[in-house]
Order: structure tokens, then C-alpha cells, then sequence
């Protein structure tokens, strides 16, 4: 059973394995992500519609034109004995309420352009996150892959050892089941692989079936130049994004309260009409002024709404401050252990489990050292070479985080 478990598994990663597979660095990863993530096209038609209804605030209202008759009765002649008037009405916006109009427009124009950068930004962390974690597989892959080929010649070394009478079967089976081991740790790692890579891909908007190899190099890299916290606040999108709400929200109450100004409405025409003792009729000019009296509805119910709104968002734009000041603060205290990590403790580690690997391997050449002192010092190599694998993804994804928080790359 568990024979057929392993082949199952060996076949299924073997499969991946042999995938065709392209080239895929971090930026590329990035730049289609941003090409195809619908998410980010919604948010570019929310801009374009928000501009639309700016374009539209701008306009001017259209006049109204009247054509009326009166004393239309059986038997009348129509040029004669029919009043007719021709008016035509513009609505009057002098009081400041077009203007308002445009300006709380042009808010919601600034709102929707803060918002899809607020989308850019969780893209790019999410795909800088997925992509590291599928690097970091990738690279914990690569180790195995490489770790059981090195193993197959200690395998073949003691097959000849004992073939020669030199060690006894005991020996062989136990090198043999590490290979085992090693082999099954691949493949499951093969798996994790594609996982993460699969991860990867449903971030960026592509198709899952599509093949890639990670090209970033897989090292400590370079390390950022941590900002001010007020200098990450005005970059952070989600701080932009949050004072664009308050404008709008503050357009938005100065609107509602020109709302309660009256309005006005002009209208002009002219009239014709037949006077009584005569047979042509006569042409009169008709200018009507109306203005609303704001007595009852001086528009409160809308302007209390809006005053709320406005301290709404005063208040998320301050829990989004604070929010961004805790999450810099953690940015930075993870970055800054990370890296004390890498240099201090992997890299010496994965240092030091080399050389006794190399020293345990020639001295088990010559008779050093036994078996069980040549496995271990693999075993340690191994999970030195995994666990400093791991710290890279991690002190690379401290760094996405640092970025973020600071508000770069959005």
C-alpha cells in the first residue's frame, strides 16, 4: 500500500515537474497583474463614470419653451379670434448652487481615483506576497531535487560497499530508506509548488493551467530605507482614500446647504391677442420673475444627513490614521528582525551545516565516521538549507509589508 501511495505521489509530481513552463520575474508578475485583474478595470469605469457625472454638473440648465392658446371656441377664426402665447423659461442659478454642484463633482471625481488606487495597492502587495511564497517553494523544490540526487551517490557507495562485503545489509537498508524519504519530501514539495504558483496566478488574473518559473533572485536583496511615519501616512492609498471621503462628505454638506437658497426662474415670451371693437389683433410682451419661498422645507433633513456624513467619515479617516501608524510600526519591527535573522542566525547556520556535511562526507569515505553520523549530518544540512529557505520568503514578504505600509509602488 504504501508502495503504490509513493508511486502515486511520484507520478502526480512528476507531472508538474514536466509542465511546460515560463519565465516569470516579480515585475512581470506585477505588471499583469494590473493589466488583468478585473477588480482593477471595474474601478477604472467607476472613474470614467464619475468624470461622466462631472461633465454632466458642468452643463447648463436648457431653457424651456411654451406655446399656448386660448379662447379656442366652435366657429372662431383662428388667426382673429385665438390668444396665442409663445414664452420661453431659463431657470436662474445665481445663487451659487451649479457651482456647488460641480465642485461636489468633481469630489466624487477625486473619491473614485482614490479608491482604484487603494485597489492597485492591495493588488501589488497581495501578488508581491503570493509571489515570494511561490519563489520560496520553488526554491525548497530545487533544494530536495538537488539533495536527492546528491544522496543517490551515497546510495550507490554503500550498494558497492556492500556488494563487496564491506558493510552490512542493515547499513544499505538504511540508506536506502533515506533516499526514500527524500524522494517522497520532493514530490510533496512539487506539489506545495505548484500550489503556491497556482496561488500566484489566481492573483494576477491568470489562467491556472498556465506554467511559469519564478526568475527573481532568491536572495536577502537589498534592503529599503524605512520613511517617517508622517511621511507613510500621506502616501499610504488607504489614507488618500479615506481624506478624499471626507471632502466629499464636506462638498457634500456645503451643497445641501445652498440647497436651501430659493430658486429662481425667468421667463419671457409675448402675447397675441384680438381687443374687443377691432379686427387685427395685437402683439403684448409677457416677463414673469418666480422665485420659491423657503419657509417650510429649508432643506434641513438633508443637510443634518450630510453634517452626520461628514463626521462619519472624520472619524474612519482618523481610525484609518491610527490604523496606519500601528501597521508601520509592525512593518517595521517584523523588518528589521527579519533581517537581524538572515544575517545573524540562517546564514551562519546554513554556513556551518555545509562544512560539517563536507567534513562528515569525506571522512565517511575513509572510515571516519559511521553511518548514523553521515545521515545526521545531512539531515542537519537539509533542514538548515529548508529553514534558511523559509527565513528568505519571510524576511522578503517583511518587506512587501514595509513597502506597503510606507505607501510605496502605489
Amino acid at each position: 500500500m504504501q508502495k503504490q501511495v509513493f508511486i502515486a505521489v511520484w507520478f502526480i509530481g512528476s507531472t508538474i515537474i514536466c509542465r511546460a513552463q515560463a519565465p516569470l520575474s516579480l515585475r512581470d508578475a506585477v505588471e499583469k497583474a494590473l493589466q488583468s485583474r478585473p477588480s482593477l478595470k471595474a474601478e477604472d469605469e467607476r472613474v470614467a463614470e464619475a468624470q461622466g457625472l462631472e461633465r454632466q454638473a458642468k452643463l447648463l440648465a436648457n431653457p424651456e419653451f411654451q406655446f399656448q392658446n386660448e379662447n379656442l371656441r366652435p366657429g372662431q377664426t383662428y388667426t382673429r379670434d385665438v390668444d396665442t402665447l409663445a414664452m420661453i423659461s431659463e431657470p436662474l442659478d445665481v445663487l451659487g448652487k451649479r457651482k456647488q454642484r460641480i465642485a461636489v463633482a468633481a469630489e466624487d471625481v477625486n473619491r473614485a481615483q482614490a479608491d482604484r488606487n487603494l485597489t492597485r495597492a492591495q493588488i501589488v502587495q497581495r501578488v508581491k506576497l503570493a509571489y515570494w511564497a511561490a519563489r520560496g517553494s520553488q526554491e525548497i523544490l530545487d533544494v530536495l531535487k538537488s539533495t536527492v540526487d546528491n544522496f543517490q551517490r551515497i546510495v550507490d557507495y554503500n550498494a558497492a560497499q556492500f556488494s563487496q562485503g564491506m558493510i552490512a545489509e542493515q547499513d544499505l537498508l538504511r540508506v536506502r530508506l533515506e533516499s526514500e524519504r527524500l524522494k517522497i519530501a520532493r514530490e510533496t514539495a512539487a506539489i506545495d509548488a505548484e500550489r503556491d504558483r497556482a496561488e500566484l496566478l489566481r492573483q494576477m488574473g491568470q489562467r491556472l493551467s498556465t506554467g511559469v518559473i519564478l526568475t527573481e533572485p532568491f536572495v536577502p536583496g537589498g534592503a529599503p530605507s524605512p520613511l517617517s511615519v508622517e511621511g507613510a501616512l500621506a502616501n499610504r492609498a488607504e489614507i488618500r482614500a479615506a481624506r478624499a471621503a471626507v471632502e466629499q462628505a464636506r462638498a457634500n454638506v456645503r451643497l445641501q446647504e445652498v440647497s436651501a437658497r430659493p430658486d429662481m426662474n425667468l421667463l419671457a415670451g409675448y402675447k397675441r391677442t384680438q381687443l374687443p371693437d377691432t379686427t387685427n389683433g395685437v402683439n403684448t410682451a409677457i416677463v414673469t420673475f418666480r422665485i420659491t419661498l423657503p419657509f417650510a422645507d429649508r432643506n434641513q433633513g438633508n443637510r443634518l444627513a450630510a453634517e452626520a456624513e461628514l463626521r462619519r467619515r472624520e472619524q474612519l479617516l482618523a481610525e484609518a490614521e491610527a490604523q496606519a501608524r500601528a501597521d508601520y510600526d509592525a512593518a517595521l519591527d517584523e523588518f528589521q528582525l527579519r533581517r537581524s535573522e538572515v544575517d545573524n542566525s540562517l546564514a551562519p547556520l546554513r554556513e556551518h551545516a555545509q562544512e560539517i556535511s563536507d567534513i562528515a562526507n569525506q571522512a565517511y569515505t575513509v572510515g571516519g565516521v559511521d553511518l548514523l553520523r553521515l545521515l545526521d549530518a545531512e539531515r542537519a544540512r537539509l533542514d538548515a538549507e529548508l529553514t534558511w529557505a523559509r527565513g528568505i520568503v519571510d524576511y522578503r514578504q517583511s518587506i512587501v509589508r514595509l513597502e506597503t505600509a510606507e505607501g510605496l509602488d502605489q
